[in-house]
Parts: structure tokens; sequence; C-alpha cells
């Protein structure tokens, strides 16, 4: 954690007293400045009392809490369930209760279900059963209480509901099929004696048992309905408990609900963990390596769990003692490959007492107490050696995890492999869930999405959703949305090709004793969320390759992989604009271009723009449209108004003509690219032969073009480069055929190549990144908002740059003053 940052000292307790000098003057050197950061640092992050610095300022531990409460609800985040002791035990405050408060304020105030941020949604949906479209409902029902009411009361002037008025629609307690494994521990709430006149005998020894054992106990171990039934009236609650040695193992997301983030700390720990946990990696390995406190890791694997989106994997149930109520759950595992948490307590119930005989079972106490009398009490530590607990669930294989458990354990043990890491933006995962292209398909769209990353252990199941898509019919030519479904198709399709190819492929990679590499699938995005250091060490300790897909969008691109092999860009400017200008300058090759900084004016073309018919415009960070130049002006002055703009020369009276060559190049098929002079040049300056990605191509012929069947030299060099991108790209299938060829004929992934591969890359970077600073070198900015340069942004320009078809022309001010918009 950064020493500079508040949350480092707040967190370490550190009083006003033991602040370092720089430190104090962040708060103007007044205490009382960094009291009130503490406090509110405190509430925003859901701190426990106990045991941290705002004990020491907030006198009242009461209203600290309730302030927690307040502020989690107003700003949706999820229930602190690492508090529950003080808010289910001490307060009565439970999350259904919690979720029910938030529930009536949004209906209260008519705001739409998007308001909830994703984990907040998933946990809603999973107790309260309430997601988009029973929302919907409840916002209609509620306006129609408030019309009824006015017209009778004839009151024009009311506005809202009563929270009372709207608690009568939402659910009065959990849901019946809630989930609750017998790993999870319960612990006991706060019971009154009415509350105790209400349960049933069972429900009575539950609670008895609890007070008498003054700590928590294993679900598994206690009457599986009545632990239910407890939950649903809210006298106990649950602890899903983690530990330092857990592997955790990431299923395709179930029950997801994409709305929105707001980023609070709990929200982006749980992206960081989402693209950051692999099966492989212990919980205290991966605290370690994102520099994140262990219990912090814990919480959010706990919720991970909790909402069932992850499962431990080294669980065994060999050990484990369970009542006779849990059976069911691991007969329904064995015999029809139903998840166990799918069936509900009342269900488990009847199918117990229909398919089992258990009539000496069913005699015994509701509870198992052999082992209790006969075993100490164990502490969390003791217990988790001797009660490797079990999650009553599926392997991906279909075989239960009863039956697998012993595998998953010895497996852990062994050393990791490393993988191939196949870097992807998120436009794959939009093509994949805009397509309709299966549900199953969205499915594994959405854990690509929202988790970041889709593990090797998934892939053949995505895989061969990808191999079920069928292609697009032929048949309604009059469909418009046809052309865009026949997109989606390709990139599935290629997708699924080209993972196949870098997957348990031997014949990558020259040496022996490599069987092939598993392959996971990650989002540059997620990524991106994680600190560079951290990303960096992540990355050298899970990856022997990166591979990027092509084209890779240029405001996702994050630093450069200084130390790892990688079939990409090496560093972000190489997918901007920037890199354009790079090539059009060293092979004197090029559309005429002209980079205009944002807020500049541009009142007439440069004389080498002048004559086009339609021009390629570029906004900072986004897609290449063509315009027509009877708007060009007005389009590009608009565009500047908020973004830079690359404008450049695209077609004369013909369309323009485009075609991508891909690299390397086959030495059997390039006449055409030895006499291009500009494809030449560009062999000289970048190592095409050791990376792989391809070339496009801009035709604009020439005045003197002539019209034969021989392509003559001239007519060749009609033929300008436009962009040169690095990667397996994803949009053409011959395109990414003869990559995949040339990547094994050229043997790129063998050691000696990507030796030669990363230092030619980090040489042209290097050369680029000269190049930027020399076109802006001693150029106050009039125009740019900023020219800061970060990790995470390229850097802006800050004047006009023109590139006339041979040489690069830097505008100066005097040049074009007159074009300067005035502020």
């Amino acid at each position: 954690m950064d020493t500079d940052s508040e949350e480092y000292y707040i967190r370490n307790n550190w009083e006003w007293i033991k602040l370092p000098v720089n430190i104090k003057q962040k708060f103007g050197n007044t205490e009382k400045e960094y009291e009130k950061t503490v406090v509110n640092f405190s509430i925003k992050h859901q701190l426990r009392y106990k045991g941290n610095l705002v004990r020491k300022i907030h006198k009242d531990t009461r209203r600290y809490y309730d302030d927690v409460l307040n502020y989690s609800r107003q700003h949706l985040m999820l229930f602190p369930y690492h508090l529950s002791d003080i808010y289910v035990k001490g307060l009565r405050v439970t999350p259904f209760s919690y979720y029910i408060d938030m529930f009536c304020d949004l209906i209260q105030s008519e705001k739409s279900y998007d308001t909830l941020p994703n984990f907040t949604a998933a946990d809603c949906l999973r107790l309260l059963a309430i997601g988009r479209n029973q929302y919907i409902d409840l916002i209609n029902q509620s306006r129609t209480i408030l019309t009824s009411r006015k017209k009778l009361f004839n009151l024009s002037t009311w506005k809202n509901n009563s929270t009372s008025s709207i608690r009568h629609l939402l659910p009065l307690q959990p849901v019946d099929a809630l989930v609750i494994e017998p790993w999870w521990k319960v612990n006991l709430g706060c019971v009154t004696d009415d509350d105790v006149k209400s349960c049933t005998h069972d429900e009575k020894v539950i609670i008895d048992y609890l007070i008498d054992e003054t700590c928590s106990k294993l679900a598994g171990e206690l009457n599986c309905l009545s632990v239910h039934s407890l939950y649903q009236k809210g006298l106990i609650y649950l602890d899903v408990p983690v530990y330092d040695d857990d592997h955790i193992h990431l299923p395709p997301l179930e029950n997801f609900v994409m709305n929105r983030i707001v980023g609070d700390y709990f929200e982006v720990l749980l992206y960081k963990l989402f693209v950051s946990t692999d099966e492989h990696t212990s919980v205290s390995e991966l605290a370690k390596i994102l520099n994140i406190d262990t219990e912090l890791v814990k919480q959010t694997i706990s919720m991970f769990c909790r909402l069932g989106f992850a499962r431990k994997k080294n669980l065994d149930y060999d050990q484990f003692i369970i009542h006779t109520s849990w059976k069911n759950f691991m007969n329904n595992s064995n015999g029809d490959n139903t998840s166990l948490s799918s069936t509900s307590p009342k269900q488990s119930t009847e199918q117990s007492q229909k398919f089992f005989e258990w009539k000496s079972d069913l005699e015994m106490d509701s509870l198992i107490t052999l082992a209790d009398e006969t075993t100490p009490l164990q502490t969390p530590s003791e217990e988790q050696k001797i009660f490797p607990f079990v999650s009553p669930s599926v392997s991906t294989n279909g075989t239960s995890i009863f039956e697998s458990s012993t595998t998953c354990l010895s497996g852990s043990t062994q050393p990791k492999q490393q993988r191939i890491g196949f870097l992807f933006d998120s436009s794959l995962t939009a093509f994949l869930m805009m397509g309709n292209l299966s549900s199953n398909l969205k499915t594994h769209a959405v854990t690509m999405f929202e988790v970041g990353k889709l593990a090797d252990e998934l892939l053949g199941s995505f895989l061969h959703e990808l191999e079920k898509i069928a292609p697009i019919s032929n048949v309604d030519n009059q469909n418009n949305d046809e052309g865009e479904e026949q997109r989606y198709f390709v990139h599935a399709r290629i997708l699924q090709q080209t993972i196949s190819f870098l997957r348990l492929n031997s014949n990558l990679f020259v040496s022996d004793d490599n069987n092939g590499l598993g392959v996971d699938l990650l989002r540059i995005e997620s990524l991106q969320s994680l600190d560079s250091e951290i990303r960096q060490r992540l990355l050298q300790r899970n990856y022997s390759l990166l591979v990027s897909m092509a084209p890779i969008s240029s405001e996702t691109i994050f630093p450069p992989y200084y130390s790892n092999y990688h079939l990409g860009p090496c560093i972000q400017e190489m997918n901007s604009v920037w890199f354009k200008l790079f090539l059009y300058d060293r092979t004197k090759n090029g559309p005429p271009t002209l980079l205009l900084p944002k807020g500049y004016r541009l009142n007439k073309l440069p004389l080498s723009l002048n004559n086009f018919e339609k021009y390629l415009v570029t906004t900072w960070n986004h897609d290449s449209t063509i315009i027509s130049s009877v708007n060009i002006l007005l389009s590009v002055n608009d565009a500047l108004l908020h973004s830079s703009v690359l404008l450049q020369g695209y077609s004369y009276l013909s369309n323009g003509k485009q075609q991508h060559i891909p690299f390397p190049f086959d030495k059997n098929n390039s006449e055409f690219y030895l006499k291009h002079d500009g494809i030449k040049k560009l062999c000289e300056i970048i190592d095409l032969e050791t990376s792989c990605g391809y070339i496009t191509m801009l035709y604009i012929p020439s005045a003197n073009h002539k019209e034969d069947n021989e392509d003559t030299i001239e007519e060749i060099n009609d033929w300008l480069i436009l962009d040169l991108r690095f990667g397996i790209p994803l949009f053409d299938e011959s395109i990414n055929m003869n990559i995949r060829e040339s990547i094994m004929r050229e043997r790129l992934c063998s050691k000696i190549i990507c030796e030669k591969r990363l230092k030619a890359s980090n040489s042209l970077a290097t050369q680029l990144l000269s190049f930027i600073n020399e076109i802006q070198i001693n150029e106050p900015s009039q125009y740019s908002s900023t020219r800061a340069h970060s990790q995470l942004s390229t850097l802006l320009p800050v004047r006009p740059v023109l590139f006339d078809g041979r040489i690069i022309d830097k505008i100066s001010g005097k040049d074009d003053e007159h074009n300067h918009r005035s502020s």
C-alpha cells in the first residue's frame, strides 16, 4: 500500500501525533481535519469500530454503526456481512430488512432498477427474488396505489406513497429456496422470548444448542429445514468461512445482474479479485500478489461464495459429519447432476422421505451430538485442518465434488504451470452478447466482461458453444440486420479457431518437454483496474506468453510488458494516431493527414487535403468514420469541441479501397511487398519477422494511373500505408488463418524468437515515444485542455501536425494563429 496515501495511515491506526510532517500538511496541519477524514473513511469503508482508529475519535459506538448502515443504504452498497455480529445480533438488522428498506427508498423515489449497482442487485435477487421485471411491477403497483389515494382523498398534491404503503408490496421474508451450504457457519442472532415461542421444537433445539455452545456451528451439523426456517425468521446469521490455504474456482456467472458500477471500496475490491483469482493460487498467495490485507481478500471471496459466483476447490467431505437432512443434497449431486444448492429445504425434505429409507436416522435427535460429545471444540484454525468442508456443488465435468475432492486437494499442491494469456477488449464481449448467438454463450460472455477472465478450465464448454453456432441464413436478404449478425457470427467462429489453435498446441513451442499450454482469456479493461506493479507481477507469475486480439482499443492498452513475451503492441501508443504519424514519417508513405488538438478551429483545408471527395475522420480513442467533403469543416470543428481529431484523405472520385496485408510475410508469395517502396522502408524500421499482425493499405490512384491488367510499380505504389496493428485479427478468416500459419512457420512462440521480439519491441517503443516528444517539445499548449501523460493515457496533441504525403510539418503558432478558436 502506498505510504503517501491517507488510507495507509488510517488502516494502520496512526494517531495524529505520530503522522509524518508531509502527511500532516495534507490536512492543513489541523488535527480536526484528520479526525474528520478518519471518521468519513471508516464509515465509507465499513470498518469495525473495535480495533480501528475511529474508536478514539467517535465515542458513540451505536451512533457510529448507525452512520455506517445509513451511508451504506443511501449509497446502495452491499450489506456489511463482515459486521453481522453487530447488526444482526446486536441491532437486529438483517440483510433482508436492510434490502427491504433500500427498496422502499427506491420505489418511493421511483428510481430506475438500473440505479442498483451490480453486486447489490445480485444479492437482492438472491434474498428477495426481486429482479428487473419484478421491480417494474412493484413500481407500477405503487403508482396505482398513489393514483387511487389521490382520487379517494382528492389530494392532487400528494406526490409519494408512504413507506408503510410500499412495504406491504414487498416480500415478508427471504425466499424459500435460499442457498445455504453445509460448510457455512450458523451463528445465533438477536432472539427474544417471543421469538422462541413461535419456533418449532427442532428450531428451539438449535437455538438452545447455539446458546450452550457459545459459538457458531456448521450448517451441515444441524437440521437443514430448521436452519432455513430460522434464517427466514432472522434469528440466525450465516458466516461463509474462508481460510488462508483455500483455493477458489470461478464458474460461469449465473444470476449476475448487469446494471452499473459505482466505485465504492468493496465493489472495486470485488472486481480486482474477479480478474486475479485462479484455482491454483491460495487466498494468502493472492493477498501477497495484490498487496492487499488478507482479511479483506477473505471478505471478498466470502462474498463471492455467498452470491454463488465462486466455489472452494480444496474441500473434502470424507471427514464431514452431516446431519441426515443434508444427505439428500449429496444424492442429488451424484444422481442428476443438479447443483446441491438449487434444491429448496422443503423439496429436500419431500424427496428424502420419498426416495430414502432413513427410519433409524429419523428417530435420531434433530442434532448430531455424538461427535460433539467425544470431540473437544476446535478453534477456527484447528477446525479447518480437521473438517475441510466441501461446498455442495457439481464439478464442471459433471461428477460430484464429493468424488473429485481428493483430486482437487492433491492437484493444488502441484507446481502451477504457466499458461497463454489471450488479451481482448470489451468489443469482443459485445459481439458475443449482442449477436443472440446462444443463451449459454451469452453466459460465458457475461463472465468474460464482468469477471474479466475466462479460465482454461471453462474453455471446453465455451468452445463447444462456439462450435454450435450456425451460419446466418441468406434466405431473408431483406433483413437490414443481416450484415451485423454475420459480423457477430464471423467473430465468434474465428475466436473459436484462434483459441483452439493456441490451446494445448505443443507445436507452438520448440521445447520437447512442452506438451502445449492452457489458455486464459483476459479482458484488458479489467486488468487495467489493477495497479501497474501488481498487474505486471500477476502476468509474470501466471503467463509465459501473451497474445492480443487485433485491432484492440487504444484507450484500454496498459503499460509495456517489459518482461513478458507478447504477440501484440507493447505500449498503448502503438494503437494511437501517433503511431500512424510515426509510420508515415519514417516510410515517407501514407495519405495526407492532419492532426488537430482539442479546441482548435479549422477554417480551411491544407492544399494536400483539398481535392478529396471523402475523408477519414478519427476522434481521439475512437474508430474512424468516412465523411463527405460537403460537411467536412462542420463535422471536424464540431468534433474538436470535445476531442482531438485526425483528418485524412480517403478517396477522390471513386470509393476508397482498403486491403489488409498479414505479417510475417510469406516469402513464397511476397512479390507485391517487395515492390512497394513504403513496405520496404517499413521492414527496415520494424521487425515484422518476429511479430504478427496486419498492415492496412489504402488505394488512392495517382493522376497518371493506367487501366491495364498488369500491376506496374507506379500502380503498386498507389497503395498507401494507412495503419499497422499487432496481434491476431478476429474480423477476417483468411487473414487470421494466414497469421496462424505464420506463427507456426516462423516459430514465433519459441524462446529465441520471443527474446528477439522483446528486444525489437522495446526499441520500437523507445523510437515512438521519442518521436511523440519531438513533435510536442517546447510548445506550450494553446488548445488542448491537458498534455499530461499517465500510465493509462496517451499524450494528447498540443498543436496541429500535418503530413502532406511526404514529410511531417510541425505547424507553429504563427502559421495557424488565424485558425485558433478564441476563448
